[in-house]
């Protein structure tokens, strides 16, 4: 057998053991994060999702789409995770599974641009987005008159033109409403009977992933990398020139 051809079976011997015995190669992960700062996630946002899957070997790229979209693009299966959603919005995409560890808390309150206007009061119109289930509870207790509104720029639009006293959302929710309107200045008023966890979402074809990156989450709460221990002040300062006084 010619020395030549020899040399080669064992070049490609060598070769192919290589690449069997090398790490597995990351394949392209797509994370859909839904912000208000552009269409580029924050920097901050982008480093805590590598964080989270970085013993999993994968290296997500954030994207940024229209929040109905972007849940539908991850619920087809063209994106492959959903960074933060309320259990009451991803539990309705039959392709969406929930990590079972939330990764954040809002605290759900009154934005208002008058101080008066942030507190319960059965003349008071009040607005929050659609599919928030436990508000609609306050407005039945407390006979007010509410409207549902299906994107956080809607809600924006109506405090601003003063078509509503106040707007009934997370702290997490208001930094996509407030950076929207164009005063400068806003009140919030806690209503602690309305806490709501957000949680990180996957597409099924992604299940296995699913309870290391539960492990991860707890680890990273006790760290302290998530919002958990966060003051109403910090959860407010939402870093686009607009001041949030907590009442």
């Amino acid at each position: 057998m010619p020395l030549t051809f020899i040399l080669s079976l064992l070049a490609l011997f060598i070769s192919t053991q290589a690449k069997s015995n090398s790490a597995p190669v990351t394949t392209r992960y797509m994370i859909n994060v839904t912000e208000v700062d552009g269409e580029q996630p924050q920097v901050s946002t982008t480093r805590l999702f590598k964080y989270l899957y970085a013993n999993l070997n994968i290296s997500p790229t954030l994207v940024s789409f229209p929040s109905k979209r972007g849940l539908n693009m991850v619920n087809n299966g063209k994106l492959d995770a959903e960074a933060f959603r309320f259990a009451s919005v991803g539990g309705q995409y039959k392709n969406l599974i929930r990590v079972i560890e939330p990764v954040g808390v809002g605290q759900t309150g009154f934005f208002c641009v008058q101080q008066a206007a942030c507190k319960i009061d059965e003349a008071h119109k009040i607005a929050m987005l659609v599919g928030f289930v436990r508000a609609t509870d306050i407005c039945t207790n407390f006979s007010l008159n509410c409207k549902y509104v299906s994107s956080a720029k809607g809600l924006a639009k109506l405090l601003e033109q003063g078509l509503v006293h106040a707007i009934l959302a997370t702290t997490i929710e208001g930094k996509q409403i407030i950076c929207q309107a164009k005063q400068s200045q806003y009140f919030f008023k806690l209503e602690e009977s309305l806490v709501r966890y957000g949680y990180h979402y996957v597409h099924r074809k992604h299940q296995s992933l699913v309870p290391m990156l539960a492990q991860n989450i707890r680890e990273m709460r006790q760290k302290g990398m998530l919002n958990f221990e966060k003051t109403l002040a910090q959860l407010t300062d939402y870093g686009c020139n607009k001041r949030v006084t907590i009442l």
